[in-house]
């Protein structure tokens, strides 16, 4: 089963290279998420993703991402304190547009629209452990910079997206919409 599963992975990859005539570019690194479901601190965490380049200037990018945060509060109803976590994962896709000032620098920005899945998980005061979570609509809109450092890498000093996580229902209650920026950078390896 695992042997027939690589095989048609393989196929599909190279199939897809062929479509994708200028390569790929895959990224990752640090990223930094501010928006209204993780307060004032924001959340530290990683994107990840994989953008398929149809020429020059225009490809379609799968990405991931994931940000976590944990605090420790007080119940108010029996004042003991109470540790919280909170996570947040991302799968968009869409169209990344590109523009190489020269061979070392290029730019790009991006659309990209797929779901989220939020989770909060932590200890009552009784001691018991206890996690919520949902999935819901998310997109980002932004860009960044790419600056090659060798003839397949580049470094990306600066990616700022806004980010938009759409209404879920948790134990029945709607959380509604929340936005904010989101700030990454990390290497890109391009095939």
């Amino acid at each position: 089963m695992t042997r027939h599963l690589v095989m048609t992975l393989s196929v599909i990859l190279v199939f897809a290279a062929a479509g994708f005539g200028q390569g790929f570019d895959a990224f990752g690194g640090y990223s930094y998420s501010h928006i209204d479901n993780f307060g004032d601190a924001g959340a530290h965490g990683f994107t990840g993703s994989l953008t398929g380049n149809l020429n020059q200037w225009l490809g379609f990018t799968g990405e991931l991402d994931y940000h976590g945060r944990s605090e420790t509060s007080t119940d108010f109803a029996s004042g003991t304190p109470v540790d919280v976590h909170g996570k947040q994962t991302s799968f968009r896709f869409g169209p990344r547009f590109t523009s190489r000032i020269n061979d070392t620098v290029s730019t790009f920005a991006h659309v990209l629209a797929g779901g989220t899945r939020q989770s909060i998980s932590g200890n009552d005061p009784t001691g018991l452990n206890t996690s919520v979570s949902a999935t819901g609509f998310s997109t980002v809109a932004g860009g960044g910079l790419d600056l090659r450092v060798a003839p397949r890498i580049a470094v990306r000093p600066v990616q700022i997206d806004w980010e938009h996580l759409g209404s879920v229902q948790v134990l029945g209650m709607d959380t509604g919409s929340t936005n904010g920026l989101r700030y990454s950078a990390g290497i890109v390896i391009r095939f």
